[in-house]
């Protein structure tokens, strides 16, 4: 039961504090010189207490910042990149604001303020809607630890019903960039090694992220079963270093390895141990993403992407980047010219024919001309054909993209495609996604249709006789195959 004790501080002044006890433990409030007021806080507090709401004032004294630190010391299972980004936002974003003030003085209206109006460290200006949202989620997420330990009895940053309205917006993602098999091909045939063309096609045909297949070992890929087990994944730091850990959701996964790409794979493989790497820098240590997509891939895509362009300069058509009529009849004449067979189609043999005879070089200085016959050397190892588009430069995650793309346009369901991404669930696959589930719905309106007209009376077919009926189970087949699409 609550009380009151008398109290006479170091200058002489008389007052009184409440004694509670709270978890078995006798506690004092603060000093009031008002003997009603000292036992009406005892009494609220060991209220509290009865109801798993009570916490320790003192607890809410330390700042901001020692509370990170000691939140940070009990977050050892978090990934070191995602260790690294808390607190580089923590030092640069919150800790200027925040940093020195102590944790129950932190107030819903300060935070709502800092999140619409926090600068960047760097250039003094607004931060970004990124930034600040990134920012504003892991103060919020700090604060509501404290609550949690009893530091707090309310996060600051969230309303009464839990809400954060000073989240900044999400900000719009990029569109995601997406190629077709005729596309790949291109990308893949103009890298200039078999490494680089093993890996582009592995990612692309299965969607791993960058730290995964660049931490694949020889033991991880089973041919025999065509199966790639992806167990690990490698994380860069800020400075540089490669760290070996679980891959981003923490969990194993298998994949399925194309049959196409079993014999490139297997050749990759060939002379290395199990546990050796199945990708390897040039020294023989892990690849770097700066350092492949600046030497191996970036050259390959600018080559495979403006291929259809290069080709029409070199005839002497204009720039538009699309294989139509006008390109197949010059293809045909320069065939015919070179004695190789008229298909209209730009072969590697036909390349050769482009190269000698390109308009393109006229006016060009010498460094110009060495980059216009690396350009062409790269695209001789390439096929054109009628139909063929150029597209814009991709990143080496546009890869994984592109994976889920032809998987989906293949006729995989929802959960295959979340299986071989390694997403946590179905949600974030269709979310990320969406819009290429569209033609599902477009074909699955139209088998509606032709179910609901084939249920029609055929006429002179007896009573009750519908459509499905009379023309067998020949009428049921576009239902059956709207239900293999939908998965």
């Amino acid at each position: 039961m609550a009380y009151t004790e008398q109290r006479t501080d170091s200058e002489g002044r008389t007052g009184y504090v409440g004694r509670y006890r709270v978890d078995g433990r006798l506690r004092s409030t603060r000093r009031f010189t008002v003997r009603r007021e000292a036992l009406a806080e005892a009494r609220r507090q060991e209220e509290a207490g009865k109801h798993a709401e009570w916490v320790d004032p003192a607890a809410g004294r330390v700042t901001v910042s020692e509370w990170f630190a000691t939140w940070q010391e009990a977050r050892v299972d978090r990934a070191p990149r995602t260790v690294e980004a808390e607190h580089e936002r923590f030092r640069s974003l919150v800790a200027p604001t925040f940093g020195d003030r102590p944790l129950r003085q932190v107030t819903h209206e300060d935070v709502a303020r800092w999140a619409a109006t926090m600068t960047s460290p760097t250039t003094g200006e607004t931060a970004s809607p990124a930034r600040r949202r990134d920012a504003a989620r892991l103060l919020v997420a700090l604060l509501d630890a404290a609550v949690d330990a009893r530091r707090l009895r309310t996060n600051p940053a969230r309303t009464p019903s839990g809400k954060v309205p000073a989240l900044p917006r999400a900000p719009k993602t990029k569109p995601h960039r997406y190629l077709s098999h005729e596309q790949l091909r291109r990308v893949a045939d103009a890298t200039t090694s078999a490494q680089t063309r093993t890996l582009v096609l592995l990612t692309a045909l299965t969607g791993l992220r960058w730290g995964e297949v660049s931490a694949l070992t020889v033991a991880d890929v089973d041919p025999l079963r065509r199966r790639v087990h992806v167990t690990k994944a490698y994380t860069r730091l800020d400075d540089g270093t490669l760290l070996l850990g679980d891959t981003k959701t923490h969990a194993r996964r298998e994949v399925p390895l194309p049959s196409s790409l079993v014999d490139a794979v297997a050749d990759q493989a060939a002379g290395r141990a199990p546990g050796d790497l199945l990708f390897t820098g040039t020294r023989g240590g892990p690849l770097r993403r700066e350092s492949f997509d600046r030497s191996a891939f970036r050259p390959a895509v600018d080559a495979a992407g403006g291929a259809v362009r290069t080709l029409r300069q070199a005839l002497g058509l204009p720039a538009p980047g699309l294989y139509d009529d006008g390109v197949v009849a010059a293809v045909r004449r320069l065939q015919s010219e070179g004695g190789v067979e008229a298909t209209g189609v730009t072969d590697p043999e036909t390349w050769a024919l482009v190269a000698a005879g390109d308009r393109a070089r006229a006016g060009m200085t010498r460094g110009e001309k060495v980059s216009r016959t690396r350009l062409l050397a790269a695209l001789s190892r390439t096929t054109l054909a009628p139909g063929a588009e150029d597209f814009d430069t991709l990143t080496l995650h546009d890869l994984r993209h592109t994976a889920a793309s032809l998987a989906i346009s293949g006729g995989a369901t929802v959960k295959a495609v979340q299986r071989m991404l390694g997403h946590e669930s179905p949600v974030l696959t269709l979310s990320t996604y969406a819009g290429l589930f569209e033609d599902d719905l477009d074909a699955l309106g139209e088998t509606m249709s032709a179910a609901f007209q084939a249920s029609a009376v055929v006429p002179g077919s007896g009573p009750g006789v519908t459509g499905d009926a009379a023309q067998g189970p020949a009428a049921v087949t576009p239902i059956r195959a709207a239900r293999t699409r939908a998965g």
